[in-house]
């Protein structure tokens, strides 16, 4: 089975790649390299490689070149360091796939709305609760996810995010001021 660099690497040179494309370079990977490999194994690494944001999911709609499908794709994510398998031009050319690109200004506007939509749902955490609460440390850990997350989609897609700098720093202020 292929691993998460490596399907860091099948995604960058793709552009944007299906679960089932996934699973298809997979088996004549494998098949290549004379190993094994199990759909629910590589369902679970693409689960946490997407919470690791090595890739991210994504719709057909910011794919160029798709049909409008149903489809989520994956693209390779701001955490990703990819490793090209030796074999993958070589499946490339038995599966007849063909790089797509990815509109990145329509991925930047969906990342940041769910951004924002995640900064909001820790302000309303932070506005239920009353100072020197337990849940102060529940607050803390959601922020500092959103803080690293902000830190990798800013260098991901630079310019695009630093207008949640501010309110990021000002929700940092209330958690401090429950404390």
């Amino acid at each position: 089975m292929i691993s998460a660099a490596e399907l860091t690497g099948i995604t960058y040179v793709l552009g944007a790649i299906t679960f089932e494309e996934i699973c298809a370079v997979d088996k004549e990977i494998s098949e290549l390299r004379d190993s094994t490999h199990e759909t629910n194994a590589l369902h679970e690494l693409c689960i946490e490689a997407t919470k690791e944001h090595l890739i991210e999911s994504v719709s057909a709609e910011e794919i160029s070149g798709t049909k409008t499908d149903e489809n989520i794709y994956f693209i390779t994510g701001p955490n990703a360091f990819p490793e090209i398998p030796t074999e993958l031009s070589q499946v490339i050319d038995i599966l007849k796939l063909s790089v797509r690109k990815v509109d990145m200004n329509i991925i930047a506007i969906k990342l940041l709305q769910n951004f924002e939509k995640r900064m909001h749902d820790l302000e309303m955490g932070i506005s239920s609760i009353g100072s020197g609460s337990a849940e102060i440390k529940k607050l803390e850990s959601h922020y500092s996810d959103l803080l690293n997350l902000y830190y990798d989609y800013d260098s991901w897609l630079p310019g695009r995010f630093t207008a949640v700098a501010d309110q990021l720093m000002e929700l940092s202020k209330k958690i401090e001021y429950l404390k």
